[in-house]
């Protein structure tokens, strides 16, 4: 009997989690003439990334950079250090004015084009970007370029030259496309897409646009228990650990006994 009750809870949670399955929205939107799609991404279980296509009209001859950006918040990290020959934790650093997320995709070779490499990029982020706290002596540069690789290695940051594709050209214009998988650990919220259009390094011209991650079916459900009912939250996590470790239990003593 206590087996069967357990086996029909864990149908129940079976069922809202196939109930909760879903897909990114698939709207579009246009600012002017700058293309976004999906509008909103949704964060169901079945979530595990998602592409988002962008494309736009620019001046024929023009280049293009653009970037997407979470919220920049307050962060706190633990420096690694050496200490007696070993790698330890060796205090703790402050971020502030580092987005949660920044990715940059652009039709050029930064690399060649050092006056828009300083105003876009990680050279344009390190000057936004502050450290408080145990600073190495090497100053903060060494400390952002640890930030960096911790983003890039988590799939929230990155830089990528030449993934802005001009795929047809009128008299006076060019189709501009590009695409961007945002990873199934990026955080709700959100993100402000902004493309610069460039002729000979110059800014012509902004478009812009905000796109939404977001958090539904049962994930919605969970966090907005964990955030506003926070002992009812507790109570349902300790029944489904019981229940789940219940069934698991009886499933390997029913096999022990064949």
């Amino acid at each position: 009997m206590r087996a069967r009750t357990a086996c029909l809870w864990a149908l129940v949670l079976l069922g809202l989690a196939l109930q909760a399955l879903g897909t990114p929205s698939c709207a579009t939107a246009e600012t002017s003439d700058l293309s976004v799609s999906p509008t909103t991404l949704d964060i169901r279980e079945s979530f595990r990334g998602a592409p988002v296509a962008i494309s736009a009209e620019i001046p024929q001859g023009a280049s293009a950079v653009l970037e997407v950006r979470g919220v920049a918040h307050e962060d706190h990290l633990l420096r690694q250090g050496r200490r007696g020959g070993l790698w330890m934790s060796v205090g703790e650093v402050t971020v502030h004015g580092a987005p949660s997320v920044y990715y940059l995709l652009s039709t050029l070779d930064l690399h060649s084009h050092s006056d828009i490499a300083s105003r876009w990029g990680y050279n344009a982020l390190q000057k936004q970007t502050e450290f408080q706290g145990a600073i190495p002596r090497e100053g903060s540069g060494e400390l952002f370029e640890q930030l960096v690789k911790l983003k890039e290695n988590e799939g929230l940051y990155g830089v990528f030259p030449k993934s802005l594709k001009l795929t047809g050209t009128s008299k006076d214009k060019s189709t501009l496309e590009g695409q961007l998988t945002f990873p199934s650990n990026i955080p709700p919220g959100n993100y402000r897409i902004v493309l610069s259009v460039l002729n000979s390094g110059k800014l012509l011209e902004q478009k812009s646009f905000e796109l939404t991650v977001e958090m539904s079916g049962l994930p919605g459900l969970l966090a907005s228990l964990a955030n506003e009912h926070a002992a009812l939250y507790g109570l349902i996590a300790v029944v489904i650990a019981i229940v789940t470790g219940f069934v698991t239990g009886f499933l390997f003593k029913s096999k022990g006994a064949h």
